[in-house]
């Protein structure tokens, strides 16, 4: 790990930074240029004693708060649990009766919003395939040779098209 010291506008930067996770808006309030600020916050958060001092800090604030994964975890399981036990009746505005749809069946409502979040979350600590954020490619070409493979494809169907009768 890097032992080099932080100047003190990283410092603020750190301290910033855990307030919102903002990275722009963390180097603005540590004083870097409002201008540059969109540049300098990602750049900061993979400067390695940076990047340390982040994490020995959301460390000491988990162990302080007593928040971990299995806190995390828990809380949405049950966030999830109450948004769908809040179900209720769908209510006409003007008439306050219950609706009905298309084939007569009631309507109800419910925080579907928050209970998908909630799923989402819970899907990411359990590691489910469906909630990664980034997409995982291996194989023996790269990314750049994929593209050119792509266009090469794309340009042999054009033509092939314009040669059809």
């Amino acid at each position: 790990m890097n032992k080099r010291k932080l100047t003190a506008t990283q410092e603020r930067f750190v301290d910033e930074y855990l307030v919102d996770l903002n990275a722009t808006q963390a180097a603005i309030r540590a004083g870097y240029s409002a201008k540059t600020a969109h540049s300098c916050g990602p750049r900061l958060l993979v400067n390695a004693g940076v990047a340390a001092a982040i994490a020995a800090a959301k460390q000491a604030r988990a162990e302080a708060t007593k928040i971990d994964s299995d806190w995390v975890l828990r809380e949405a399981v049950a966030l999830y649990q109450r948004c769908m036990q809040e179900i209720k009746p769908a209510l006409h505005p003007k008439t306050r009766h219950q609706m009905k749809d298309g084939d007569g069946n009631l309507l109800f409502t419910f925080n579907a919003a928050s209970a998908n979040r909630a799923l989402e979350l819970v899907g990411k600590h359990v590691d489910i395939g469906a909630f990664k954020d980034r997409l995982e490619v291996s194989g023996g070409i790269t990314l750049a040779e994929r593209i050119q493979a792509g266009r090469a494809r794309a340009g042999k169907t054009r033509v092939d098209d314009a040669e059809a009768p």
